[in-house]
Order: C-alpha cells, then structure tokens, then sequence
C-alpha cells in the first residue's frame, strides 16, 4: 500500500473486494487532500486510540465507527431517498454535526463549529498541500503523510491523529493529548468530510 493514495474518492474501502488494489496514478481528489508523496514522519504507535469507520452503507455517509471495547462510538446516516444531508449521531442517538450537501455544502456540529461552508472550516491551503481546521481557537493542519493523513497544530510537528484506509475500513487514531484538547469529535466529523469523496468546496 506503500507509495498508493488512501486518501482518494471512496473507491474500494467497503470490502467488494479485498484483493483490490488503490490505483498508483495520482487520483481525482473530489475536494480531500492533495495526493501525497513519501515522508519519513512515523507516528508513535503507543498509546493511540483507535476508532473504526464500517459497515459501509454503501459509503463512509452510512456507517458505524467502532472505537476501545469494540463498542459503537457514533454512527453516520445520511437520508437514503434525498442524500441531502449526513448527520453525525453519538451512541445514544444524539446529533452531534450535520453535514447539507448543497453546491457549496455547509456544516455545523454542536460545539465544534458554527454553520459554515465545509471549505471555509476545512481550509484548503494556498499550496494545496494541506487543509487547515479550528477548533476551540486552536488552527491544527490535517497534510497527507506516507499512507496516513495526519493532524497537528499548525506550525508543529506533533502528531494528534491520524487517518488511514483499509480494503474495508477507515481508521482514525487519536493521541491521549488529541483527545484531552477536546479534538475526538471534530476528527470523527473531519474524518469522514476528508474522506467521503464529494467536493466539499
């Protein structure tokens, strides 16, 4: 999987085939993140927690993240008839976020960001090399390193999360810092923005 891009639009992460390969051409990037090239940045595997995004129905828009104990953490569903909008629920059903996938799709999640465009909370930087997020007044930078997509502060090398992909799943790992800083909801929600394949500019 080394040197592929598991970043790219929801191609074969839903288990139709787990001998599927990610093509090694630089794919449509549907609004995610630049494809990215090879780094040495390894990120501590200690400690990190671990949260799984399944049961595709049939994309990431519907779908269960599993997190410690094997226990459903949230749950994503969109509106099967419309696709109009994707709500973001916790395990006791509440709505965390909302997603309206208008021509300039807009979000809001409860404590994390007021309504906006998804592209405004989830800025495109000027070299399209990363994406910049704010949470709490905090600006972190979620950039493509090796096959994982990685969460800092901006301007620091510190790793808060990261994110890869399977034949049929998304993994999301969270450093016990990340998750002190507040930041599990706003990377579950990032998570699946980065990684649904719609433009979300």
């Amino acid at each position: 999987m080394y040197g592929t891009n598991p970043f790219s639009a929801q191609e074969s992460c839903n288990g139709q085939s787990g001998a599927q390969t990610w093509s090694t051409t630089t794919p449509s990037i549907f609004g995610a993140l630049p494809y990215p090239s090879g780094s040495n940045t390894h990120a501590p595997l200690n400690e990190l927690v671990t949260f799984r995004f399944t049961s595709f129905n049939p994309t990431i828009l519907n779908c269960k993240v599993i997190g410690p104990n094997n226990e459903t953490y949230f749950r994503l569903v969109t509106d099967a008839s419309t696709q109009e909008s994707t709500v973001l629920k916790n395990a006791q059903g509440s709505r965390i976020a909302q997603v309206d996938w208008q021509a300039r799709p807009q979000v809001e999640a409860r404590g994390i960001v007021a309504r906006q465009h998804v592209g405004q909370w989830l800025k495109l930087s000027s070299q399209r090399s990363s994406r910049y997020m704010v949470c709490n007044g905090v600006s972190y930078s979620w950039a493509p390193s090796d096959r994982f997509l990685h969460l800092t502060i901006s301007g620091s090398s510190d790793l808060l999360a990261r994110v890869s992909k399977t034949y049929d799943c998304v993994v999301l790992e969270l450093t016990p810092r990340a998750i002190q800083l507040g930041l599990l909801e706003a990377s579950i929600l990032a998570t699946v923005l980065l990684q649904c394949g719609k433009n979300i500019d």
